[in-house]
């Protein structure tokens, strides 16, 4: 199975496409005209260009073939528009147009009709009621909301004002997509057969969803138990309660149905949960690191607040800190200052410098009963340190030792620790700002090596 004409089209057309700011065929049009690995046709039935490119009143009018349609016209004319593509041989369609199952049963009746008339030609539907969706890997962004930041997550959002919200915060954060997937009212294409596409690309490192309800939860886990054999599936799952499980069905025509059923559902088939937006990008943030054996951590820090917090939310995750070995504790006492901690969490106080942490690391990945690293950093203001030094150290650490530990990186500053967030991303390192944070991506690791079989548990 193929959905490669929702994501790298040879060509698209903006049906609706608009030379008025106020309409979202403006916006989709306006993201589209970068899009680098393709050609983007508008659509409009009175204008002759839009946004200074040559326009054509029906879609069967473009002199090239036709792989992706975006649908932004009104309601009314959204079924001779898929006709029309039907008849052009266009391959995905990404309706964004409302008004269908989330309306009531008159509308879930219509959109049936618009499936059939899909299939009928062998088009694939994305939506109704959808934002669109983003390839960030060829800038291609066939939504109406801001450009997502490049990465390696793949997110797949069943609500598109929350899937848009999140790429606000997730651009204002550092935090990258790989591909973004508005897909509403789910009337065709669905999670699973997204989950399944995406198992099989090399850019998408971890799968991220935020589901409302399933329409057939059998065929999820089936799925999600093929793919979590290769990749990560982390859900953030809304409706867990009976006024929440109503606001989902009224929202996009859902049956949210019982939580024990898909929290049950979830866990047979390696699907990692997240309790909250936070939870589910830092969970999904750490699989750029490799799969732990076990679940011993280690926490070096240079202040013992963020070390005491951060052994707070691993164990209550069902982690557990490593108990290191004498050797490692001895050579600890060796170089940092006699107020030091040298057992775990190690706290080599604010005075550390970016050798300490080099030194420190470096023993921690090499103790064996160490299956995981988190190094936190304070940044103090004084004695002229710079936050990038201590994330040199790290780096520096990992790349002599090269054993095949994770590493998470927890750099509590702010502003001032920008630069040092950047030199362990730029590595590979995840860096994180609160304990909880860093702690639920430590647990993610955790998990999915248990999915793989490659978690020795104790």
């Amino acid at each position: 199975m193929t959905l490669d004409y929702f994501f790298k089209p040879k060509a698209i057309a903006v049906i609706g496409a608009s030379n008025d700011p106020l309409k979202l065929g403006y916006e989709v049009f306006k993201n589209l005209k970068k899009y680098k690995a393709g050609k983007v046709y508008p659509v409009n039935v009175k204008d002759e260009e839009v946004q200074g490119v040559k326009a054509y009143k029906n879609v069967r009018d473009i002199p090239d073939e036709v792989d992706l349609a975006v649908i932004v016209v009104p309601k009314r004319f959204v079924k001779q528009t898929i006709i029309d593509c039907g008849e052009k041989g266009v391959k995905g369609i990404v309706l964004i147009t409302a008004g269908f199952g989330e309306v009531g049963e008159e509308g879930k009746k219509e959109e049936r009709e618009l499936v059939e008339i899909a299939h009928k030609y062998g088009m694939r539907i994305v939506g109704p009621n959808c934002v669109g969706v983003m390839n960030t890997q060829d800038d291609m962004n066939a939504t109406f909301v801001m450009d997502a930041k490049k990465g390696d997550i793949a997110f797949i959002s069943q609500s598109g004002a929350l899937g848009a919200g999140i790429i606000y915060k997730t651009v204002k954060e550092g935090i990258g997509f790989s591909k973004f997937v508005s897909i509403g009212n789910m009337a065709d294409v669905d999670f699973s057969e997204f989950m399944e596409y995406l198992a099989n690309t090399e850019e998408d490192k971890a799968i991220a969803l935020y589901i409302e309800g399933l329409k057939d939860g059998r065929k999820f886990m089936e799925v999600a138990k093929r793919v979590t054999k290769r990749k990560p599936v982390i859900v953030l799952k809304a409706g867990k309660s009976e006024s929440g499980a109503r606001a989902a069905s009224s929202h996009t025509g859902s049956l949210a149905g019982s939580w024990k059923i898909y929290e049950a559902a979830f866990k047979q088939s390696g699907v990692i949960i997240a309790d909250t937006i936070d939870d589910m990008l830092s969970m999904a943030r750490a699989f750029t690191q490799p799969l732990p054996k076990g679940k011993r951590v280690a926490i070096m820090t240079n202040a013992g607040g963020p070390g005491v917090l951060t052994a707070d939310a691993i164990d209550k995750l069902g982690l557990k800190l490593a108990n290191l070995e004498e050797k490692t504790i001895e050579e600890l006492r060796s170089f940092l200052p006699p107020m030091a901690a040298v057992k775990n969490p190690v706290d080599m106080i604010a005075s550390a410098r970016g050798e300490d942490y080099y030194r420190t690391a470096k023993l921690l990945l090499q103790d064996p009963n160490v299956d995981m690293l988190i190094s936190i950093c304070v940044v103090p203001t004084f004695a002229g340190m710079t936050p990038t030094e201590h994330a040199e150290g790290v780096v520096k650490a990992v790349k002599e030792v090269d054993n095949g530990k994770p590493v998470l990186g927890l750099f509590m500053a702010g502003y001032v620790s920008e630069k040092a967030k950047e030199v362990l991303e730029a590595n590979g390192i995840p860096s994180y700002e609160r304990p909880e944070d860093v702690a639920a991506g430590a647990y993610a690791l955790v998990e999915f090596a248990r999915a793989r079989g490659v978690l020795k548990e104790e």
